[in-house]
């Protein structure tokens, strides 16, 4: 069972649950205006396809909005328009990624209670060294804020080895550059909440 796309922008939650405004210090950021239960589908990263070889890393100075969909391709959002590219880092996120059906889906990983920020991990790979006048700082202000939002090795490793056993059950994406990756006809109400994410975050 599921739900038909019926909201603009992305977002698959009625338009009364959510709203975008600016914060402290991390610009805009979602919010929740209604409470949202465990395991909720949010959103669906749609935008651009285009092929990671190709990309121009000087695009991520706006921002990080670049979403991972193969080993070569990601998907790159529509700026104009809200969408879950405004979602925030933090170190002890309440929303994480799911790969479905080629997309990669938002959904809360605990109960979010009406006027909390949405959050995910940007589950950056470790910097040791590489990455020079780093601009991935951490202001994500929660009690277990690591200041930057790069994984540590054990982590990154923890998070890479999970993925390469779901990878193999996850049907390969069939990359088209530079059209825009429709959205789904009928999107899953919830997911499961896999234990690896507090094991990364605890």
């Amino acid at each position: 069972m599921g739900i038909v796309l019926h909201l603009s922008h992305m977002f698959l939650l009625p338009k009364d649950s959510l709203k975008i405004k600016r914060t402290k210090n991390k610009g805009y950021g979602v919010f929740a205006r209604k409470n949202i239960t465990a395991g909720t589908v949010i959103s669906d990263y749609l935008g651009k396809i285009v092929s990671n070889a190709d990309y121009d890393l000087s695009n991520d100075k706006q921002g990080l909005y670049l979403m991972y969909l193969s080993d070569y391709a990601s998907i790159y959002p529509d700026l104009s328009k809200p969408g879950p590219h405004l979602v925030n880092h933090s170190c002890k996120p309440n929303c994480w990624i799911y790969v479905y059906e080629s997309h990669t889906l938002f959904y809360a990983i605990e109960d979010i209670t009406m006027g909390d920020e949405l959050t995910i991990s940007y589950l950056l790979s470790p910097d040791n060294g590489t990455c020079i006048a780093c601009t991935h700082s951490c202001k994500c202000e929660s009690i277990n804020c690591t200041r930057t939002m790069h994984l540590t090795n054990e982590k990154y490793k923890m998070w890479q080895n999970y993925l390469n056993k779901k990878r193999k059950k996850i049907k390969k994406v069939k990359e088209l550059y530079d059209s825009i990756l429709p959205p789904l006809q009928l999107y899953p109400i919830t997911l499961p909440i896999d234990p690896i994410y507090k094991k990364i975050y605890s």
